[in-house]
């Protein structure tokens, strides 16, 4: 697994270093599209350090970026993340971000990136996302990873970055339309990013053709939640952030024992399902998803 080895000051920065540096879900899964590997990441992480502790300096420019934003959702933060990213990474140059194609008054969909590799001086169409996926049943088939709140799942999500947002830019009316903008497009790169949680500790699978250092972690009910950890044991809840970076409790201050959380969710005082970042003793890190004895 790939983890950045600097705790950043800010956490604006350590959420741009696990956007870099994290491995992928997905990764070698079309031939007529790159998902990059882990090595990857791994390679640009080490070439951004300095630039990364440099902004962890001064984040100000970072963080009005990430404030201008009016879409809250974690998908836009992270997509935010690697603008900046690429904006001030000297091998490339941003051409066009979230590029609305349309044609004939038809809206045919959205390019998250153009980008020009000033080193191959290739043109590229990005597309780049983070999800978070619970898996249930047999887990070795992405149709059974479901989104906390059951509104989204990884076989669907895959597939839509597979067959509708990789390939829109080589759609012939596509082209044609790029083609007139000046652009035409020699390759993609799609990126996908996040967690899968597995059952608490059963002995499963992971899904076929997922990255085999993939970050994950646990789901449990509440009565499995109530059985597992001792009394003493302190949770912080990740509502609003937390989810990317390494150490969540950085930027999470308030936590609960086993005994307060429960009354807190039992009490519909927060809403389950509810992310968890796992305070230990040792002072490392886990996450748990805690679900409804109901759910999925």
């Amino acid at each position: 697994m790939l983890t950045d080895p600097v705790e950043f000051k800010h956490q604006s920065v350590r959420d741009l270093a696990w956007a870099v540096c994290s491995p992928p879900l997905i990764s070698k899964l079309s031939a007529s599209c790159v998902w990059p590997e882990s090595k990857w990441f791994k390679q640009i992480f080490e070439q951004s350090l300095p630039w990364l502790l440099a902004v962890d300096e001064d984040p100000v420019q970072l963080e009005k970026l990430l404030a201008e934003q009016k879409d809250r959702r974690l998908g836009k933060y992270f997509e935010t993340l690697w603008y900046f990213w690429l904006c001030h990474n000297p091998r490339y140059q941003v051409i066009e971000h979230n590029l609305q194609i349309i044609i004939d008054g038809e809206t045919l969909g959205e390019i998250d990136f153009i980008v020009l590799d000033k080193v191959t001086k290739k043109i590229m169409h990005w597309e780049v996302a983070v999800k978070f996926y619970l898996g249930v049943g047999d887990t070795s088939e992405m149709i059974n990873w479901h989104g906390p709140n059951l509104c989204d799942r990884l076989d669907i999500k895959v597939d839509h970055l597979l067959h509708r947002q990789s390939v829109v830019s080589r759609d012939q009316r596509v082209a044609k339309w790029l083609k007139q903008r000046g652009l035409q497009i020699d390759c993609c790169t799609v990126i996908l990013k996040g967690r899968l949680y597995y059952p608490w500790q059963q002995n499963v699978v992971s899904p076929e053709k997922c990255c085999a250092d993939h970050l994950r972690s646990w789901w449990l009910n509440t009565e499995q939640f109530v059985r597992a950890f001792d009394d003493e044991q302190r949770f912080s809840p990740l509502i609003n952030t937390g989810w990317m970076e390494r150490n969540p409790t950085l930027c999470v201050k308030k936590s609960y024992n086993k005994k307060a959380l429960y009354e807190t969710v039992s009490n519909e005082i927060v809403r389950l399902p509810l992310h968890l970042a796992l305070c230990n003793p040792c002072h490392t890190r886990d996450r748990l998803f805690l679900v409804g004895l109901e759910w999925p």
